[in-house]
């Protein structure tokens, strides 16, 4: 089977909760980056053989295919919405890879979108086991009564508001991590996304315009007004603020709402297609999927789930850490970051090098996507390592993603 190209793929703006995207849902927001990314590469949209797409707080009922019908294209499209949590939009890519892979499609659109301004309100049914106990069952009363949550269940056993940050508190515990070295991942993270965008490094990749909060429903995908900028970056972060943020976590040491990455909203969608389709329509190849690996780790640990993904990722195509050009994570947390430099040398010139998700955010379904796309970029700009260049390798990048309930994606890509 030949490898799945990627011809390019467009991002929005990432805005924080209840910022710039306010007032738009998850599918007016992803409608718009997937008809940016059909008019930038002209893909007809009867080529188009399917829309998969990842997304982790919205609706439900296959949002993917309200999205792709927000967007205007044909109804004979199918389209899949997947939700693992974090890595959806890894996990999405690598579906609409494998399609094209075994010859059942030859081109697709995959990634992810996600509102947190607009997310449901979420309670429990009565008869439900985590049901408060209460035996009205009139909805407007439920949230007064303990049973509206925002987070769903990760782990057995009761639910726990927390459990993301406990998982990343118990990591940094078992590691014995540094809270020095890990607000310096934060002000890294901030410092290089706001030279990215002083330098306008990604412009390329932005679906801009974005839209004015002002404006409500529809009509802001067609007033087009300029924004302009990732809501999350702080270009003057300090370590002694860091320094004075409480701890999330009762009686916790290390997690802070300085060393997590916020609530965000955003959209990124990349074009895979069979190198038989790009040469046939004059696509350039950014670059090939050589493979994908998904691994269980501790759901109550869950950032160290991308290790093993990693692991596997590097052995199963006799590959070392010092011959992968450049690295795009998921930054959900600094710890996140401590774990790579651990496991897979302290060569931060090749991490994360626009910056990660601390600056950027974690809109959570397109956090695959947007870091692809960071990825290629990073591929292009930096030059292979020595090790790699000696094996006359080439470029290759890892895209890698720690998922709520401790499942871990990485993706492997040759330039």
């Amino acid at each position: 089977m030949e490898r799945v190209c990627i011809a390019g793929g467009l991002r929005s703006y990432i805005g924080v909760e209840n910022g710039i995207y306010r007032n738009l849902s998850a599918e007016q927001l992803g409608a718009f980056v997937l008809r940016e990314v059909l008019y930038k590469y002209q893909v007809p949209e009867e080529d188009i053989g399917f829309v998969i797409a990842g997304n982790g707080v919205g609706a439900g009922g296959n949002l993917t295919r309200l999205m792709m019908l927000e967007a205007g294209l044909r109804e004979e499209i199918p389209a899949m919405t997947v939700d693992v949590q974090c890595g959806s939009g890894l996990e999405a890519v690598a579906a609409a890879a494998a399609k094209i892979e075994c010859g059942l499609i030859d081109t697709a659109i995959a990634g992810g979108f996600e509102s947190c301004s607009t997310k449901p309100v979420r309670v429990r049914n009565p008869h439900h086991p985590d049901y408060a106990g209460n035996e009205s069952y009139d909805i407007r009363e439920l949230s007064k009564l303990g049973n509206a949550y925002r987070t769903a269940k990760f782990v057995p056993g009761k639910p726990d508001e927390l459990a993301m940050f406990r998982g990343a508190e118990d990591v940094a515990a078992l590691w014995e991590m540094d809270k020095h070295r890990l607000n310096r991942y934060v002000i890294t993270s901030h410092e290089r996304a706001a030279k990215a965008a002083e330098d306008r490094e990604l412009q390329e990749m932005i679906a801009a315009p974005c839209f004015a909060y002002e404006e409500k429903g529809t009509e802001a995908l067609r007033s087009r007004k300029m924004c302009g900028k990732d809501e999350g970056i702080r270009p003057h972060i300090s370590e002694r603020f860091l320094d004075r943020l409480p701890m999330l976590i009762p009686g916790g040491k290390y997690i802070t709402a300085g060393n997590s990455c916020l609530t965000h909203d955003g959209a990124a969608f990349v074009l895979l297609c069979s190198k038989e389709y790009l040469a046939a329509h004059g696509l350039s190849k950014k670059a090939e999927i050589v493979d994908v690996v998904s691994a269980g780790g501790s759901p109550w640990r869950s950032p160290e789930s991308i290790l093993p993904a990693i692991d596997q990722l590097l052995a199963r195509n006799h590959l070392t850490a010092e011959e992968i050009t450049a690295w795009e994570y998921n930054e959900a947390f600094a710890v996140i970051d401590y774990l790579m430099e651990e496991k897979y040398g302290k060569d931060c010139g090749r991490y994360n090098i626009f910056g990660g998700a601390l600056a950027y955010g974690h809109p959570y379904g397109a956090s695959g996507g947007i870091i692809i796309l960071h990825l290629l970029e990073a591929m292009r700009k930096l030059e292979p390592p020595d090790t790699a260049k000696r094996h006359g390798q080439g470029k290759y990048g890892i895209a890698a993603i720690a998922a709520a309930g401790g499942i871990g994606t990485a993706i492997l890509l040759k330039e």
